[in-house]
């Protein structure tokens, strides 16, 4: 039986559904939130956390090196866990085409150090894929989908082939 997009249904529990790939606009509004969770973040660490051990080399030092591995392991981590705060807000998923699921911990940082390699060359492969894929999906077997149908809009997808 097959599912229409927008009936209640998420991606994945339905092999016979339409898969919905996120289009260029939903996910540049993924990323967009992502960056401003990031920079948030860090105006917390050094406008406010940091002024406050001024004098305490040491927690200065952990709090720089907590900084930096946040922004190296935000993505990958939590793209393997199902999401982002930026995918989840825009109800949009990384799937490892092979499997439907959520892609693995090695495929998400595969995905973070090609994209970081590339920059935004990585996403001018999207308007000739058909799952508007970009180059960091493409090589890694990855596409980025709408996780629940019933909260989208036409214009936030492309229905595609499984």
């Amino acid at each position: 039986m097959n599912q229409e997009p927008g009936t209640n249904v998420q991606q994945g529990e339905n092999a016979e559904s339409p898969r919905l790939y996120a289009n260029f606009p939903r996910r540049l509004d993924a990323l967009s939130v992502d960056s401003v969770v990031l920079v948030a973040f860090s105006l917390l660490v050094f406008v406010v956390l940091a002024p406050l051990l001024e004098n305490i080399t040491a927690a200065r030092v952990g709090l720089v090196i907590c900084w930096w591995v946040t922004l190296f392991l935000y993505e990958p981590v939590l793209v393997w866990r199902g999401g982002t705060i930026g995918h989840r807000i825009m109800n949009v998923r990384v799937v490892d085409n092979r499997t439907q699921r959520n892609v693995s911990l090695p495929k998400a940082f595969a995905r973070f150090g090609v994209k970081g390699l590339l920059g935004i060359l990585s996403f001018f492969t999207m308007n000739f894929s058909r799952r508007h894929q970009a180059a960091h999906d493409i090589l890694t077997n990855s596409s980025v989908q709408i996780r629940n149908a019933a909260k989208a809009q036409p214009h936030h997808y492309t229905v595609g082939r499984a």
